[in-house]
Parts: C-alpha cells; structure tokens; sequence
C-alpha cells in the first residue's frame, strides 16, 4: 500500500510504500493485517495553527480554549486528502500531520531500558524514517487488548492500581496532558512516549493531578464513582488538589508541610509551586519552539508563563 506524503502546497512530494493493508483507526494509528502502525498517514480533518498565521489558505474552524493551541482550522489544499502532510499538527509539538516527531521516539526507552514502563497498553517492534532531516517517523506496533478507552469501560479499582503503581515506581505524565485519554479499560497506558520518570514532588503531584482532572473534564460521574471507591472526600475544583494529595499518603509519599492554613491557601500554593512550575505538555514536544527573540525559548516555558500570568490575575497578584 502507497502512503503519499504532501508538502505544504498540497503536492505529492514521496510516498511510504508498506506491504500491508491498512485501515484507519483513530488518531494516528492504522491497524494492518500484520501490525498496527502509528504516524502513517490520515485521512485529514484539520490541525492547529497560531492566530497570528491565520491566511485565506485555511478555513477556520473554531477558536480552542487551550490557549497554546490556537485555531483550529482546515488547511483547503489538504482537503479530502489522505496520507501525511509536511506541517505541524500542533504547534508546540514537532509531529507532521499523520506522522510521528521524535518525541515519539522516546517510547523505546521507557518501555526496554531497564526498570521499564510495565503498566503499558503497547509493543513497539521499531520504527521507520519517513523524513531523517526532519525527524519524521512512524512506528511499527500492537495494542494486544485493543484500543478500549477508560471511560467506555470503566473500573475504579484497576485505575487505582495504575495510580498507585506510577506514584511507587517514579512515573508521571505532563500535569496539563488529558491523562485519561491515553489509558485503556484496562488501565494500562497507550501513549507511552509522554511519560517519564521522576522522584520529585512536584512531577508526582501534576502527574496524579493530570489524572484526576482529565476524568472529572471527561465523565464527573465516573470521577465521583472513582472517588466513593478510592476514599477521596474532597468535591469541586479545589478538592481535585486534595484528592490529589489523599492519593500520594495512601502511597506513603510525605505530603503534610503542603498543608497551609487554610484550604483555599493550600490549593493556591500546590497550583502555583507545583502544578504551573511542573513539566507541562510543552516540555515534551522537543524541539519545539515559540518563535520569540530568544531562539531556545521552548514551548514548555512559554505555557509555563502564561499559566503563571492567568494565576495572577485570577487571584489579582501583582
């Protein structure tokens, strides 16, 4: 089968020959009769740009309230198109649209270096180069159970257990990545490239954060069976950082000088010491940029700032 790749005039510029047929799933991911693939091709919607690179060759399609997102648009040229195409899916990250950046790449560490992710959804046999100057690839894998979401079968109990295996073993993901999005019925992680490890505090909280979250944004009744189940008491936006907090004592992690004087000074210095200077999602998209004086700028300090500006202005610090 012919994958063709499109530069950005919409032009068939190469073509990734597989022999296998595939079938588009969702996202990146392609299912073939002797693997899955992720970062082959798709058939294009749409993708992100930033407001200020807005032009009459896209249409746009809404405004997303990410603020590093930017516009979601369709670009007129792709349109109708299927295969990869040679501009960003999202700017903050490197990946063409359809393919895979090398952040994608850090899968193979996290999962077959010693003292690996073993709470995975994935096996990845290896990889291909679509573009070597670029850092283009796709990936060759299997999802052995399939690609069930947490939400369309949920189970309190086995999330717990992936909670309390991440906090054990050092694993965390971005605070502000839609967790729940990447862990399956079984709650194993599908997107093993975003993890990482680390012992800090900080990282534990955001990643236990991100979790929590990203359940209540999803499906707040599940978020509350999840809760009646685990003995997390805590409701509303500011009981997220207690549960949060609830989940690493289980765990034995040494949490109480977080504890300040009141419950709302507690949510206001966890969210601004730990959350916001935490690894966001910029943080892993390597290589990326905002486009700024300062060439080594990354994307991950810029969403960082920007948290840091609405912080201050929700609670009117100056």
């Amino acid at each position: 089968m012919h994958i063709p790749v499109y530069d950005k005039n919409g032009n068939i510029v190469n073509s990734i020959d597989l022999k296998d047929t595939i079938e588009y799933v969702d996202g990146r991911v392609s299912k073939g009769d002797k693997f899955y693939y992720k970062g082959v091709g798709v058939p294009y919607v749409d993708h992100h740009i930033q407001p200020e690179d807005m032009t009459d060759e896209y249409d746009l399609i809404d405004v997303c309230d990410v603020f590093y997102i930017g516009n979601i648009v369709s670009k007129k040229v792709f349109s109708g198109k299927t295969g990869i195409f040679k501009e960003k899916h999202q700017t903050h990250f490197t990946d063409w649209i359809g393919a895979c950046g090398i952040k994608e790449l850090n899968i193979f560490e996290n999962l077959y270096d010693e003292g690996g992710f073993e709470m995975t959804a994935i096996e990845v046999f290896g990889y291909e180069t679509i573009d070597a100057d670029n850092e283009q690839y796709y990936l060759k894998v299997d999802y052995p159970r399939g690609r069930v979401n947490y939400i369309d079968d949920p189970s309190s109990k086995k999330l717990r257990i992936l909670l309390d295996y991440m906090i054990q073993k050092d694993w965390n993901f971005p605070w502000d990545k839609n967790s729940i999005s990447d862990i399956t019925f079984e709650s194993k992680v599908t997107d093993v490239a975003d993890i990482f490890k680390s012992k800090e505090l900080t990282h534990k909280i955001g990643s236990i954060y991100s979790v929590l979250y990203s359940l209540q944004q999803s499906n707040d009744s599940l978020y509350l069976d999840f809760c009646k189940n685990n003995n997390l008491f805590y409701q509303g936006k500011v009981g997220l950082i207690f549960n949060t907090l609830l989940l690493l004592t289980y765990n034995n992690v040494n949490v109480n000088h977080l504890y300040e004087n009141t419950p709302m000074e507690t949510y206001k210095t966890i969210v601004y010491n730990h959350l916001i200077t935490g690894k966001n999602c910029g943080f892993c998209g390597v290589g990326s940029c905002k486009r700024r004086v300062d060439d080594n700028f990354s994307y991950g300090e810029y969403i960082r700032e920007e948290y840091i500006k609405m912080f201050n202005a929700e609670f009117d610090i100056s």
